[in-house]
């Protein structure tokens, strides 16, 4: 089921350039928090879909805290959402281009 909140901020867009084809193999990347917020959980899910992955974090995304993610789970198609829950209750969705994510660093701020 979809996180019905509002978000805390304007989506973010990445500005790394990248092929725009399906994804289907195991995707790794590291995700940077340069905000105010300590990040506990990471969902994804297809932009089309209602559904979220289990979370993807092993702990949680301090302040100017980096790590490394990596998905095994052959994605189909590109456009996938992030929902970010923080320690503080609240829920932030951000539109992601995951054929254009993998060896990146993804700057997360708000």
């Amino acid at each position: 089921m979809k996180f019905r909140t509002l978000a805390i901020g304007a989506l973010a867009a990445l500005a790394v350039s990248g092929s725009a084809s399906a994804q289907t193999e195991s995707l790794s990347f590291s995700i940077e928090n340069n905000s105010e917020y300590v990040i506990t959980a990471i969902y994804y899910g297809q932009s089309s879909d209602d559904d979220w992955s289990d979370d993807i974090l092993t702990g949680v995304i301090g302040t100017g805290d980096t790590v490394e993610i990596t998905i095994d789970d052959g994605l189909e198609g590109c456009m996938y959402d992030f929902a970010y829950e923080f320690d503080d209750g609240d829920t932030y969705i951000e539109r992601v281009n995951m054929c254009e994510l993998d060896g990146t660093v993804h700057e997360f701020s708000s």
